[in-house]
């Protein structure tokens, strides 16, 4: 499929479905993302990733904020259009705040249909499309994309490897793969990290939940033309987090073909 296909779907509420809508996995995740607090009023979600004060999670929303900055200042780097893959694009935030800056094209990608929806009702943009469907049916054509951006969102993807290598053929020549604010581990620390995934969707009481969480290392990147761009492991960043106690404790992973 490639990107003028996309504009021949169907829509809903502004979202293009390449595929009918999983309502046993929507439903019981919109249960989840409402017990843990994530689905955010029309207001709330124009603000991001600068949250109000009122927001439940403003402190992890104030780390990712430093990741949206050190994002935006990358891209002005740039000085042409880009055709942009947002996947795991949620209720779209990114490419909202993006839009203001920038005149890229963003395809925003995910299978949660209601913040797709949300998203498309509150970012109105001709470069911004709304798509719901499984990046893996879709079968998106070579060299579709500029940027690829997997924002908080790499960890609901089970088999990085197959996922990197399915994204880097949508890739351009000289095209870019970039994770923000997604956890990585060391080998070592997994057990521990899995354990507290499991705990938390069970304090939820949605402890099946846990099987569609995946936990990935940075080892796991090895097979890949990979950078990380910012690294909350090393001395600089540690010691800064501890003076400022907001920046992200996530990497950020550039990776190109």
């Amino acid at each position: 499929m490639n990107l003028s296909e996309i504009l021949q779907l169907p829509k809903s509420d502004g979202v293009y479905l390449f595929e009918n809508v999983n309502n046993f996995f929507e439903e019981n995740y919109i249960r989840l993302r409402r017990k843990e607090k994530r689905l955010y009023s029309d207001d709330e979600v124009k603000l991001l990733p600068f949250a109000s004060s009122l927001n439940p999670h403003k402190a992890e929303w104030d780390s990712r904020a430093k990741s949206f900055i050190r994002f935006k200042e990358y891209l002005n780097s740039f000085h042409k259009q880009f055709d942009i893959l947002d996947l795991g694009c949620g209720n779209g935030w990114l490419a909202g705040e993006l839009s203001k800056s920038y005149s890229h094209n963003f395809y925003c990608i995910d299978i949660n249909l209601y913040e797709l929806k949300q998203g498309a009702r509150l970012f109105r943009n001709e470069n911004i499309r709304f798509i719901y469907g499984d990046i893996f049916k879709m079968e998106l054509a070579k060299n579709s994309f500029d940027l690829i951006i997997l924002n908080s969102s790499v960890q609901y993807f089970e088999n990085l490897n197959t996922l990197l290598k399915e994204l880097i053929f949508t890739l351009k020549i000289d095209g870019e793969i970039h994770i923000l604010d997604s956890p990585f581990y060391e080998e070592d620390d997994l057990p521990k990290a899995k354990t507290r995934t499991a705990n938390h969707y069970k304090s939820l009481g949605f402890p099946e939940m846990s099987d569609l969480y995946f936990h990935h290392t940075y080892k796991s990147l090895s097979d890949f033309n990979y950078k990380i761009l910012y690294d909350p492991r090393s001395i600089k960043n540690k010691l800064l987090s501890l003076a400022f106690k907001s920046d992200s404790p996530f990497p950020w992973i550039k990776i190109k073909r």
